[in-house]
């Protein structure tokens, strides 16, 4: 005699997890290099105080404070936080990855382009 449905075996099966894609890691890194990265380093250069570089012809340079650069590398690092705390969730991993990669990567640029913009005299502080 035939079951009249399916013949449940014993086994449970799990609901698959979903995995968040690594694209939406990547809008959110370019949203917050772009948006928050460059003010949030002013707010933090007004906050300690830091002396903006003086424009100058190239073969003058002078030596930049100390704190100049650990600003943006603070800034940064405390922006690149979250991915950390993702990457601790496993179907998070590509998300962190992708938020890791394009906010490194996008605010390296920005953070490279305003010091230039700063050395030349057209600061927008």
């Amino acid at each position: 005699m035939a079951a009249a449905g399916p013949v449940w075996d014993g086994k449970v099966t799990r609901v698959e997890q979903v995995r968040w894609r690594a694209g939406w890691g990547v809008g959110l890194g370019v949203f917050v290099a772009v948006f928050v990265l460059v003010p949030a380093t002013f707010a933090v250069q007004d906050a300690w105080q830091v002396p903006v570089p003086r424009p100058v012809a190239f073969a003058e340079l002078e030596p930049i404070a100390t704190a100049f650069w650990l600003s943006w590398a603070a800034t940064l690092a405390v922006l690149l936080i979250p991915a950390v705390v993702l990457a601790l969730l496993p179907p998070a991993r590509l998300l962190a990855l992708g938020y890791l990669l394009a906010t490194t990567a996008v605010g390296t640029v920005l953070c490279a382009t305003t010091v230039g913009l700063a050395f030349s005299g057209l600061d927008p502080v």
